[in-house]
């Protein structure tokens, strides 16, 4: 349903109806008329932008609408439709904004200086006044907004999916009018987030974002206080897992044990690769990633109160580096030795499958 707009008459007190029309209606062009409406006033869009760039051509051959950076030294990308959205635009912006998430600072004031036709210096400088960040910050993230004159029911369902993602997407929809005597009217519209409810939406995001953490309800740093004993049986219960993980742990657990210092994580990551963990290097960072949140399970201050490790990240989730606390290393190197002996006596590979499962990367 379109809204109705009306001309406000306030001499004889009344509401001239507008008669809503398409762009393609009016014979406007999406290149020639709004992309040069938006380019000259971004405001239009809701926001202060600074545009930098018109048609840039992407290595696909494929050109960007336009360009812009927002005031938190985002770019932004702003992707015009004439008409209806279609199905794939969101996608297509994606596509731009991933390519431009690599654009380096000198780049974007080149891109820049070759829109303004002027020197690189004098680009800079007229970035560092706009933005209200410092210009280390510039392209630290990327903003997409879509333009126009409506949106696919598919295109709406994809933004409202990539926004609950932390993916910073909005909707825009313009709509022209004409009055009696022939003048034209635009009206843009927010219609994603609405801005009546835009603090709800980003709690809302925000919170949903937190509650998807895997490491939520399983994540803790607390470490055990166990008797030897009983250190001993909780360990020993590890170790008899049969898992995809228990091999990996082993082996990593064999590097710690190598010499009484600490490994940084990518020595650790290295020194698996060559045991034999991972078919290639990126899978063994992957593998390391899975012990490392298995030591941060809630079930596992056993292995906390053997095995210490620097931790960075918004929750801690991050290990920078690895060490066998001293008063435990021969307990563990016993039960380590009990383990490869079992292997042995059983005939069973002690190297982990070629499949494991899914794994978040640290």
């Amino acid at each position: 349903m379109i809204t109705p707009m009306y001309k406000v008459d306030a001499e004889d007190k009344q509401l001239i109806p507008l008669t809503p029309k398409s762009f393609g209606d009016l014979g406007v062009m999406e290149r020639f008329d709004i992309q040069e409406w938006i380019e000259k006033t971004p405001s239009v869009l809701g926001q202060e932008l600074l545009v930098i760039a018109k048609e840039l051509p992407l290595p696909s051959g494929i050109r960007l609408d336009l360009l812009a950076i927002d005031k938190q030294a985002n770019l932004v990308i702003i992707e015009l439709k004439r008409g209806e959205s279609g199905r794939d635009v969101e996608w297509q912006a994606i596509k731009y904004a991933s390519y431009c998430s690599n654009f380096l600072p000198d780049e974007i004031f080149t891109y820049y200086a070759q829109y303004l036709q002027s020197d690189t210096d004098e680009a800079q400088l007229s970035i560092e006044e706009f933005i209200d960040e410092e210009l280390d910050n510039l392209n630290q993230s990327q903003q997409i907004i879509l333009v126009a004159n409506e949106f696919h029911p598919d295109v709406v369902s994809a933004v409202l999916w990539l926004r609950d993602y932390g993916i910073e997407i909005k909707c825009i929809r313009l709509r022209p009018y004409i009055d009696n005597d022939g003048d034209l009217f635009i009206t843009p519209d927010v219609i994603i987030p609405l801005p009546e409810a835009k603090d709800y939406l980003e709690r809302k995001e925000a919170k949903q974002k937190e509650a998807r953490r895997p490491t939520r309800g399983s994540f803790s740093l607390e470490k055990g206080a166990f008797e030897p004993s009983e250190l001993e049986q909780k360990l020993k219960r590890t170790l008899a897992r049969e898992t995809v993980l228990t091999p990996r742990l082993v082996r990593f657990i064999e590097i710690l044990l190598s010499e009484d210092r600490v490994f940084d994580r990518e020595e650790v990551k290295q020194k698996l690769f060559e045991k034999g963990v991972g078919s290639d290097i990126g899978q063994t960072g992957r593998y390391l990633s899975n012990i490392s949140q298995f030591l941060t399970k809630k079930s596992n201050p056993h292995l906390r109160q053997v095995i210490e490790f620097e931790t960075g990240g918004a929750h801690g989730q991050m290990k920078d580096n690895y060490k066998v606390i001293l008063e435990h290393r021969e307990l563990l190197s016993r039960l380590i030795e009990e383990w490869n002996s079992r292997q042995t006596a059983h005939g069973w590979l002690a190297s982990p499958p070629a499949i494991s499962p899914p794994s978040i990367t640290k």
